[in-house]
């Protein structure tokens, strides 16, 4: 199975390269339209049909049954198997195992997570294709140009918010700019504005608790981890969580050493993290050294040890956290 991002998918698409089989994972529609629009322009051809469908076990059996021993589709087709992932387990191993590939058509499915391994007559044929992870400097570029196009502008600082707190899908800053555009009466864009509309991101409100622990801010690291906290019960496991990668992205970038010209983009892809996250580690390296941040590590699993066992307030044992890492 080869693995894609959307853009790279389209960019072969023009080429007339395609595959029997396309998986989409991820929540943009937007790049998923402009995929299908791709393959409909490229591969259809002027006969060629489109066909979208919701997927459900009725209408799935059925195919299966009506097309046991031929290809499943009509000639020179397009099948778009939306919802595909809501299907039962055992349906989706099914269809998958008896499904065929046919020169002249491709089936499309939408899932909500990685389909591991597929059967081999479906897996030299398919493309699994994701959602692009964008680099700091091409996403700035990308709301700049948003923001003009509304004759709107923003501060630096607003922007660094704004990445580092919303999520960085493109749909999903799209969304935010569009709130940010219509809210804002001035022309410029300041941080204040964007912390008014911008919707709370736990993983940005952690960003702003590992800056201020590793600044000394012991004050404002506490106010940060009660505001994460009232996310409701799930909320410390996923503070956990963020913060063990942004102390092990400072283990990992210290194993490596100090850099002049940093790629963040490389690096993300080599630490298996986003772009920006690695921005923000490599900001504070020097500040937080690879004993610390080792000793961090240790200390955030013996936490998630305690609350995973019960009986310790994880509130309590988080504010230790932050009062021993912000001395």
């Amino acid at each position: 199975m080869k693995e894609l991002d959307y853009l790279e998918a389209i960019k072969l698409t023009e080429e007339k390269s395609f595959f029997s089989f396309y998986i989409f994972l991820g929540s943009s529609f937007y790049l998923k339209e402009k995929l299908i629009k791709a393959l409909s322009d490229n591969f259809l051809g002027p006969n060629g049909e489109l066909e979208v469908r919701d997927a459900g076990e009725n209408e799935i059996e059925s195919l299966l049954e009506s097309q046991e021993n031929a290809c499943l589709f009509a000639p020179r087709r397009l099948l778009y198997l939306k919802s595909f992932h809501e299907l039962k387990t055992s349906s989706r191993k099914e269809f998958l195992k008896r499904i065929r590939a046919c020169e002249d058509q491709i089936l499309i499915l939408e899932l909500d997570e990685d389909p591991g391994d597929l059967p081999e007559t479906v897996a030299e044929k398919s493309a699994l294709v994701k959602e692009p992870v964008y680099g700091e400097k091409q996403l700035r570029s990308w709301a700049l140009r948003f923001l003009n196009a509304k004759g709107k502008k923003i501060t630096p600082e607003a922007m660094e918010y704004l990445l580092t707190h919303t999520n960085t899908a493109l749909e999903n800053l799209q969304q935010e700019l569009e709130k940010i555009s219509l809210y804002a009466e001035e022309e410029t864009i300041t941080r204040e504005i964007v912390e008014k509309v911008v919707s709370p991101s736990m993983e940005g409100t952690a960003f702003e608790l590992v800056d201020a622990v590793i600044a000394g801010k012991r004050g404002r690291a506490l106010s940060l981890l009660s505001q994460i906290l009232q996310y409701g019960k799930e909320a410390p496991g996923r503070l956990i969580y963020l913060l063990f990668r942004q102390f092990r992205l400072f283990w990992q970038l210290a194993e490596l050493g100090m850099m002049k010209r940093p790629d963040y983009y490389r690096l993300a892809q080599k630490l298996g993290d986003h772009p920006i996250a690695v921005k923000k580690a490599l900001e504070h390296l020097d500040r937080f050294p690879k004993t610390r941040a080792q000793k961090a590590l240790e200390e955030l699993a013996a936490i998630d040890r305690k609350i995973k066992q019960g009986g310790e307030d994880p509130h309590l044992l988080l504010e230790k956290f932050i009062v021993e890492f912000s001395s």
